[in-house]
């Protein structure tokens, strides 16, 4: 009679040794995760938690030692799972007498497996608007603007289909940790905002119903930001059903990953803005911008009406002035009775506040300049370093976050010339200092100067906000290139062909210190969503700043084409890289280059084609390789930790990653590696 010796598992497991009446030696081996092979001893109490490569398999045997043939397989079986959502265990019971005389009783040693998790988070958090449901940049949740909506998605990976009656919300652990950090959840949810984003939640948690195993779900939860530390703080979602909670021991590592806070304000004294986030304080000037005079005007009168005293469309509250379009008269304006004269005042004093440099929610002062500008009540008072309510920067919650009226207010305007300096928290070796939520060139926390300078700047008038930079500047925004095509091109590239960039080039001003450490980048983390990594789990990675040409991507691959079975000519084609929101993950390069890559939609709607990119897919590991935010980032090969290509596009599935050839990148910026 043939027993077994192996039983295959998928997903993530606690394995626990329960009991053992055996006096050879015994070991748990589970081979095929993703740490490769794992070996727990068997003594009773003894745990080790396994995970797997998401749907792949992995197998579990249990092994014995006579003290004379060394470790062999004992006979296995498991028994049926028992247990419901939101629990589900395995025992399994082992026989190390293998041959016809065993006794069969299969209890030399038992164990238990406890299934770690029903969800996961594939990609880190990221910040939404609620007024316009726009991503913020690279998803960083800016507290000057206060309020957003979090966007999480979250995975089955509990093996089996979610009940239908499963909800998720966030952990209480969870909650502490964000309370703590200076985040506000919100739990209250309008029938609009709830049509909004197209879900249902009942007592803070989001009503998601059978989703299947491995597919995934966007779902939002209400933050308010405006109190938070400038850093990042884990976020980790958690089932529910009808017969419980998930354990909070048993939750997988996997369902935790960061949301990134900055916070900036504005320097009356340096006409600058200051922009703090996990490792460091950003200073940026603007020396020169470009705006959209007419919306700069209907934002400049509006405002003066309010400065007066009036709303849109009304004249002061003593019958002085007349805005365009407006009557004149006694009238606070279209606003009415709700936009008192002591409600104009806060907002007079939380605009100057703002550019005296105090925090300040500009989102929540938003929102009562377009109650007083559309029509509608006041939304209650603030002061500065709270918002409106003096609900962590927000009203109540009850009220409508989503589709807020456009009172006029917004002024499109785009720095042109930026100055800025960096103060790193921490002291750093080499050319190049951290960056923050380990994203390129501080390049977030400029484009959200941007934007603040957008909501800001009816208020300041933009008069002087274009200054010289301070003596401190370490560098500025000189010049960009992107170059791919308007319309699909008719014919195939040929590979030699010069490629398309997306690319972006900082002068940095003086100099520091070099090391043979050109690039640094983070390695793998156990608080990222990828934990498996290049060298050393939670370390760095030091890169020599070589890279590989045009012409020996291609050598490459012909050369596996040559010897497809040869290690090297299949390790050629590993490669990783270190993004802001995947993490550092691994891929495989999968050919020399993609000749026609579309990408869209752009911010104008359409479709451009990129020729001539690189392209990588998940490995083994199947660990997303790019995401929202991870733009910029480099590819390294994973042999030479040779540059490869400049990453610039992949999915929210993080299945693949597009890539521009690092040396069409530096050809068209006329840069190169020093």
């Amino acid at each position: 009679m043939s027993e077994q010796t192996e039983i295959k598992f998928t997903g993530d497991w606690r394995i626990t040794v329960t009991s053992r009446d055996a006096s050879w030696g015994q070991r748990v081996v589970a081979r095929g995760t993703t740490a490769g092979t794992q070996t727990l001893a068997g003594f009773v109490g003894t745990t080790m938690d396994v995970y797997g490569n998401d749907e792949a398999t992995w197998t579990l045997s249990i092994d014995h030692d006579d003290g004379t043939h060394g470790w062999q397989s004992s006979w296995i079986r498991g028994l049926t799972s028992v247990g419901g959502a939101p629990y589900m265990s395995w025992r399994v019971e082992s026989e190390d007498k293998t041959n016809p005389d065993s006794d069969r009783d299969f209890n030399d040693l038992v164990i238990r497996l406890d299934k770690l998790g029903m969800v996961g988070q594939p990609v880190p958090p990221f910040a939404v608007l609620p007024g316009t449901l726009q991503a913020m940049p690279e998803g960083v949740f800016e507290a000057t603007l206060g309020r957003y909506l979090m966007a999480v998605r979250v995975q089955n990976i509990w093996t089996v289909p979610w009940p239908a009656t499963s909800r998720v919300g966030l952990s209480d652990r969870c909650r502490g940790w964000l309370a703590a950090g200076g985040v506000s959840i919100v739990d209250a949810w309008s029938q609009k905002d709830e049509e909004a984003v197209g879900q249902r939640v009942v007592g803070g948690k989001v009503m998601v119903g059978p989703l299947e195993p491995w597919a995934t779900r966007r779902i939002f939860f209400k933050v308010d930001v405006s109190r938070a530390s400038a850093r990042k703080h884990n976020v980790e979602p958690q089932v529910s059903t009808d017969q419980g909670s998930e354990t909070v021991a048993l939750i997988s590592k996997s369902a935790r990953a960061p949301m990134s806070v900055s916070r900036t304000t504005f320097n009356q004294a340096r006409k600058a803005f200051v922009s703090e986030c996990d490792v460091g304080v950003m200073t940026a000037s603007i020396k020169g911008m470009k705006l959209d005079l007419n919306t700069f005007r209907r934002a400049v009168a509006i405002l003066r009406g309010v400065g007066n005293g009036g709303g849109q469309g009304g004249g002061g509250a003593s019958g002085g002035g007349q805005l365009p379009g407006g009557s004149g008269g006694s009238g606070i304006g279209h606003g009415g009775q709700d936009c008192y004269r002591r409600t104009l005042d806060s907002v007079r004093a939380d605009l100057q506040a703002f550019l005296d440099g105090k925090e300040i929610d500009l989102c929540a002062l938003w929102r009562r300049l377009a109650c007083c500008c559309a029509g509608g009540g006041s939304g209650g008072g603030s002061g500065p370093g709270g918002g409106a309510g003096g609900g962590g920067g927000g009203d109540d919650g009850g009220g409508d976050w989503t589709g807020t009226p456009d009172p006029g207010l917004t002024a499109f305007i785009f720095p042109t010339e930026v100055d800025y300096s960096v103060e790193y928290k921490q002291p750093f070796k080499g050319q190049y200092g951290p960056i923050p939520f380990d994203d390129p060139w501080w390049k977030v926390l400029l484009i959200i100067v941007a934007i603040i300078l957008t909501i800001a700047a009816a208020a300041s008038g933009g008069a002087d906000l274009a200054n010289a930079g301070s003596n401190d500047v370490i560098g500025e925004v000189s010049r960009a290139v992107l170059n791919p095509l308007k319309a699909e091109p008719t014919t195939m590239p040929a590979a030699t062909a010069t490629g398309s960039v997306d690319v972006a080039v900082v002068k940095l001003n003086g100099s520091r210190g070099l090391t043979p450490a050109i690039f640094t980048v983070l390695d793998a983390a156990d608080d990222e969503a990828s934990t498996v990594p290049i060298q050393t789990l939670g370390g760095q990675l030091d890169t020599p700043g070589t890279f590989l040409t045009n012409a020996q991507i291609i050598a490459i691959f012909q050369n596996l084409a040559s010897n497809p079975n040869d290690p090297a000519a299949q390790n050629a084609v590993r490669a990783f890289k270190s993004g802001a929101r995947s993490g550092t993950s691994s891929g495989l390069l999968v050919s020399a280059v993609a000749p026609i890559q579309p990408r869209g939609p752009e911010d104008d709607g359409s479709t451009v084609f990129f020729i001539n990119q690189l392209r990588f897919q998940q490995d083994e590991t199947n660990n997303a390789i790019s995401c929202g935010g991870d733009s910029g980032s480099l590819w390294f090969q994973t042999s030479s930790l040779a540059v490869l290509g400049l990453n610039h596009a992949g999915p929210d599935s993080g299945d693949f990653a597009t890539a521009s050839r690092i040396e069409d990148v530096l050809e068209a910026v006329g840069v190169r590696f020093a």
